[in-house]
Order: C-alpha cells, then structure tokens, then sequence
C-alpha cells in the first residue's frame, strides 16, 4: 500500500485560517447577519410567488384572449360573407335595371 504524505498541509491550513479569520470579521461587522438574511429570503420568496401568480394571470388572459380573438374572426368573416352577398346581389340587381 502506498503510504498518505501530508503534502500541502500548511497550505491547507493557511486558508482555511484566513476563511475562518474572514467570516468572523464579516459577521463581526453585520451585527444583524441573520436578520437580514432571513428578511431577504422572506422577501425572495414573497416576490417569487407573486412572479408565479403573475405568470398564472398571464396565462389565463392569453387563454381569454384567444377566445375572443376567435370570436372576433368569426364575426369579421361573417360581416365580410355578408359584405360580399350584398355586392353582389345590388351587382345583379343593377344588371337587371341596365336590361
């Protein structure tokens, strides 16, 4: 079996130090570090839900939306039919009169 070497140990333990050292000064420094971590998730997640509410509106008026959109092609097409039908009876009628 090959034998563990320590190698970089010193190394190792140098940063992690220097992590260590760093995190304590940071909360050291941010008294309220917890608080406000907590408060920021809160509002992360308040703000994430009203986002998904957001998508779910926009969902059901795109889907609203379509309807009408539908209904309004329906009712065009049924003017312009009735448009077309118009034209050309007072075609034909006005072709009776010029006989």
């Amino acid at each position: 079996m090959a034998k563990k070497t320590k190698k970089h140990s010193w190394l190792k333990w140098s940063i992690g130090t220097w992590a260590g050292f760093k995190g304590v000064e940071y909360l050291l420094n941010h008294p309220h570090f917890i608080r406000d971590f907590k408060i920021s998730m809160k509002e992360y997640f308040t703000n994430l839900s009203e986002f998904v509410d957001s998508l779910q509106s926009l969902k059901a008026n795109s889907a609203q939306l379509q309807v009408e959109l539908k209904k309004l092609s329906e009712r065009l097409t049924k003017l312009l039919n009735r448009w077309i039908a118009l034209n050309i009876n007072s075609t034909l009628a006005l072709k009776k009169l010029m006989n």
